[in-house]
């Protein structure tokens, strides 16, 4: 009997062990490529690179990456080996890499040094791969922040081989390659109904966050985004206290921004320098952007991005791949395991 009563405390001894240490776990989707060998080999002297490049009818296309990132990985099997896409690369780009955490030390084109997480900083990369395209006195002219599909990778690089930025924003450019511009959006309950009257400021604060979503009639991406991402339970949750709208891109309706201008929808889109649909941006109770999804991204991205909103994180960690590795670590601790690439 008394071996029995202890065999059964053992037990419990272990099973109460157990769940105050809950195994680790698993961390799954991370994904390592080997960089192509057509990216210039660059002493990391900014200015020299933009003066070379411009020598020779090209613009410099800076590509922030970090190791493991599996969007990073797809950009570089598929992107960067398709033959169409990386022969127009080569002809009209230097492509300089650089790592969002490395070390490296790099000249900016103002003569001012930096590690290349210092620069990432500067420049404000939030997330990777970001594509960064740069005039020949470094001025930012198109940003790409996140993954974009091969056919909309050629429209950019076609935008900016061409010059079209010298008299047309990017917004306009991509807005007038679409052939139907009618039709339906996907509809969603959550989304609050027009006027959008949208101001809010240090004085007037509003009482939610506000999450815009811009998206455009047929739009495969935007109908994958709905089946797919919106139905979550997650998603659901995190939006449930926020404000939230969708706009047509394309369209003329009328709306007051948070800043409180007067604009439409179309003229909003291109005044944030948007680049994909559907893109969807965060603001605070003041009016003040938080972050932006505007590219493709998986359900654990996205609903990283919006907890990071919900949570109000972004308050003590600016930067949302600091967060988002924080916040795989927690629950690892808890025994759940973080596929990043779900």
């Amino acid at each position: 009997m008394r071996l029995i009563l202890l065999t059964i405390a053992l037990l419990f001894s272990i099973n109460t062990l157990a769940n105050e240490h809950p195994q680790q776990g698993d961390y799954l989707g991370a994904k390592a490529v080997e960089l192509p060998n057509w990216f210039k080999t660059t002493f990391m002297d900014l200015s020299e690179d933009l003066a070379e490049a411009d020598d020779d009818g090209k613009h410099v296309m800076i590509y922030f990456h970090q190791n493991g990132c599996p969007y990073c990985a797809k950009l570089v099997k598929d992107n960067f080996h398709d033959t169409d896409l990386v022969a127009k690369l080569q002809k009209n780009f230097d492509t300089i890499e650089t790592n969002m955490w490395g070390n490296r030390e790099l000249t900016d084109w103002q003569g001012d040094n930096y590690s290349e997480k210092e620069f990432a900083t500067k420049m404000g990369v939030q997330f990777t791969p970001t594509l960064i395209f740069l005039s020949p006195k470094g001025k930012t002219l198109l940003r790409l922040n996140g993954y974009q599909s091969i056919d909309k990778m050629q429209v950019a690089l076609d935008y900016i081989a061409n010059k079209h930025y010298l008299n047309q924003s990017y917004a306009h450019y991509i807005n007038q390659l679409k052939k139907h511009k009618t039709g339906q959006l996907n509809a969603n309950p959550m989304f609050k109904s027009a006027p959008h009257l949208l101001n809010r400021n240090k004085n007037m604060p509003a009482q939610q966050y506000l999450a815009v979503f811009f998206e455009e009639p047929n739009c495969p991406e935007c109908d994958t985004f709905h089946q797919t991402i919106m139905p979550l339970a997650q998603t659901k949750t995190l939006l449930k206290n926020m404000h939230v709208i969708q706009l047509n891109a394309l369209s003329d309706a009328k709306l007051i921004t948070p800043s409180g201008q007067r604009t439409t929808a179309k003229d909003w889109y291109e005044a944030l320098k948007l680049t994909y649909k559907p893109a969807v941006v965060f603001f605070d109770k003041q009016g003040k952007e938080i972050i932006r999804k505007d590219a493709f991204f998986k359900k654990y991205h996205f609903t990283g991005i919006i907890e990071y909103v919900a949570t109000e994180s972004y308050q003590h960690q600016p930067n949302f791949q600091r967060y988002l590795e924080e916040r795989s670590s927690k629950l690892r601790k808890q025994g759940i395991t973080v596929d990043i690439w779900q």
